[in-house]
């Protein structure tokens, strides 16, 4: 598959989730408890726009990127009934304050690995196929952003934004994403990647570019769980 029909079957999927009243297909609610439990926000208070609402919301800013998040939030139709059915702007911000990086990281991790267990993939020597690189993305320029993710530089100074480096682990046959892991521009890819060994899947095949030719890693990767291979282009001045 190459990138315009990967781009075209991702928009064919999205168009799935034209409507709000779709977005329940997308989660199981456990999950999203779990996620919550796991990362410490869980709470029996019940409020006027609960945590499951606000990560609704981020959600739907991803599949509704016309939409306004305040739009959002007053579409979604799983906010508690009170007198006034709109949100005010400044109780979505600090309702995403509450939410919080960590419980979207957890839900996000629990979901990725639920869809992997329940589907079968095309495998070879019947190991799965996997494969890990690495994006940047480019995030609004404001202070905060500046001093949490930095950005490239040349001659001149800093780039116009700054931006966030990710490593990503897919599965190949689907392109399914399987887990992933974020930082500051200037961290290294490497050590991103280690962060996603103990998320690996058993019985698989990951390939890296030759980029991530470092042994702690790649022997790391393997003795973690079991039937955990690699396959990485040999560099020509490899000492065997």
């Amino acid at each position: 598959m190459n990138i315009e029909q990967a781009l075209q079957a991702t928009l064919e999927e999205s168009s799935r989730y034209h409507t709000f009243e779709k977005l329940s297909e997308i989660l199981d609610p456990e999950i999203i408890e779990q996620g919550f439990q796991q990362s410490g926000i869980a709470t029996v208070r019940k409020r006027r726009l609960p945590l499951e609402a606000v990560l609704w919301s981020v959600i739907g800013m991803a599949l509704f990127r016309k939409e306004s998040v305040w739009n959002i939030a007053n579409k979604l139709d799983i906010m508690l009934p009170g007198k006034n059915q709109l949100v005010a702007p400044s109780a979505m911000v600090q309702a995403r304050q509450r939410l919080g990086d960590d419980s979207v990281k957890h839900v996000f991790n629990k979901s990725a690995q639920s869809m992997y267990k329940q589907q079968s993939f095309e495998t070879w020597n019947g190991l799965n196929l996997l494969a890990v690189d690495g994006v940047v993305w480019r995030t609004a320029d404001t202070p905060d952003n500046r001093k949490a993710f930095s950005s490239g530089s040349n001659q001149y100074g800093d780039t116009a934004f700054p931006q966030i480096r990710m490593v990503c682990h897919m599965e190949l046959t689907s392109h399914q994403l399987l887990s992933s892991e974020f930082d500051n521009y200037k961290t290294n890819e490497m050590k991103l990647a280690e962060r996603l060994i103990e998320r690996t899947p058993d019985n698989s095949l990951t390939m890296f570019d030759k980029g991530y030719y470092s042994l702690g890693l790649l022997n790391r990767w393997h003795q973690t769980g079991e039937m955990r291979h690699w396959l990485i282009p040999a560099r020509p001045d490899l000492q065997y």
